[in-house]
């Protein structure tokens, strides 16, 4: 087994383990306001705690693995994301709960870019793309069975233990890397990272991330959303005016003048709407509509994941062979298909296998060859020693992606001036759109360098 080989096996652990927590819970909110006597605000901030502070803190981490060498921030990531795990499986209430899910956040987003880091410069430039597709599609179905286990975990013990499994794998995964991890850093720094930069930086992602997550209850653009964007509003300027003039940026601006990354962190963003969005609306649907248990639920939309596996190989290398644009547009346009497929054909009546598993097959498609590709097409082209940077720069842009979709879609499906199954078929089509939008971006904006 190649040194990449072995990089990429020990990384696509933490990285896993960080995706799969996002959703897991998705499918426990019930389950966990019961045992702890918890109220449903209460239960949100277990999944939304975990988003906003995920996305807040991954542009520091970026800068920190730059700095301080890749393998120690991940290592400390990784501890921090285990013990933290643990907590959540002990927590006696919901506020500890709520606590231990922020220190599992802040794991998460040391995890994520120091793990692209280490595995990248393992792999010469024409095989990078491939071996991004097996990074990215680890963590993009691992995300989309977040559900799927997170229901196996519940049904055989209970909510904690869907926490409890990352101990014993991420201890696992930390001794192996240990053995099979080089650590690496940027040379060129010296010193502590700009404080304001970091400040302004996580401040503006942080109160974005927040007003998305509360859109439901604060009205996109009610009084308290409207205070979010102005605080995000005031700091981004002084944000962008450190990193022009600090000794030592978050985040080094002269990434965003190469269309290549630009136009794949927007395609991220975007794509991400739809992808999020379905993992609520899919499972959603099928318990209130169909009346599906937590674990029949978890299960019917194991279709997604499974050929988003499979297909995520192959697209990285085609990717390679041909080029990101051919081969993203068809895939954008699949995610569309499967969610105009879902508004039109679904209906009350329980048809799962001839009305709803094309679409579950097409979003596999979608996702399998987006999530790795879109990845791939943002940090390919980077210099070695910011790619720690370009990759906090798109999990960011993914992660507030992923918090505008679940917000969007959770606005959308309690709506009261449509009946429920209108408010489904009105998510699905605005996943659509934003699919066919996706595809538009790649096709007018996205040129490898050599073409720029």
């Amino acid at each position: 087994m190649s040194r990449g080989t072995k990089a990429l096996l020990a990384t696509s652990i933490g990285v896993s383990m960080s995706a799969i927590d996002t959703t897991i819970v998705n499918v426990a909110r019930d389950t966990i306001a019961r045992d702890l006597n918890a109220s449903d605000t209460g239960v949100s901030w277990v999944l939304s705690g975990y988003s906003i502070v995920f996305a807040a803190v991954l542009l520091t981490s970026g800068r920190l693995a730059d700095r301080y060498g890749r393998k120690r921030i991940y290592d400390i990531g990784l501890l921090t994301f285990i013990g933290a795990s643990a907590a959540c499986g002990f927590a006696p209430t919901v506020g500890v709960l709520i606590a231990a899910r922020v220190a599992q956040a802040i794991g998460a987003a040391l995890i994520a870019p120091a793990a692209l880091a280490l595995v990248l410069p393992e792999f010469p430039v024409e095989r990078r793309s491939s071996a991004l597709a097996v990074w990215g599609i680890v963590g993009s179905t691992s995300a989309a069975a977040g559900p799927i286990l997170g229901s196996l975990l519940i049904d055989a013990w209970n909510w904690r233990a869907a926490f409890f499994v990352n101990v014993p794998v991420g201890l696992a995964g930390f001794l192996y890397g240990q053995r099979v991890l080089h650590d690496s850093r940027d040379e060129s720094t010296r010193g502590l990272p700009d404080v304001i930069s970091i400040v302004c930086g996580v401040g503006a992602v942080g109160v974005v991330a927040l007003a998305f997550t509360e859109s439901n209850s604060w009205g996109f653009i009610g009084p308290r959303a409207l205070i979010a964007y102005a605080i995000a509003g005031t700091l981004l300027p002084i944000f962008v005016w450190r990193c022009r003039v600090a000794r030592l940026p978050v985040l080094d601006l002269s990434l965003l003048r190469s269309r290549s990354f630009s136009t794949a962190n927007a395609a991220g963003m975007l794509f991400s709407i739809p992808f999020y969005g379905s993992i609520v609306a899919d499972v959603s649907f099928l318990q209130r509509q169909w009346n599906y248990s937590v674990l029949g639920a978890g299960l019917a939309t194991a279709f997604t994941p499974l050929v988003g596996m499979v297909i995520g190989r192959p697209a990285g290398r085609y990717c390679d062979i041909h080029g990101h644009r051919v081969v993203l547009v068809p895939a954008a346009l699949s995610l569309a298909a499967a969610s105009f497929l879902r508004a039109g054909l679904l209906t009350e009546e329980s048809t799962y296998w001839t009305r709803m598993v094309l679409p579950l097959l097409l979003t596999g498609v979608g996702l399998g060859v987006l999530i790795p590709g879109i990845q791939s097409a943002t940090v390919k082209y980077l210099r070695l020693d910011r790619m720690a940077m370009g990759s906090a720069f798109y999990t960011t842009v993914r992660q507030l992606g992923a918090a505008l979709g679940v917000a969007i879609t959770v606005a959308m499906l309690q709506h009261r001036g449509r009946s429920p199954l209108g408010n489904f078929r009105v998510a699905w089509l605005l996943h659509g759109i934003v699919g066919v939008v996706v595809a538009l971006v790649i096709i007018v904006g996205y040129r490898p360098p050599s073409s720029e």
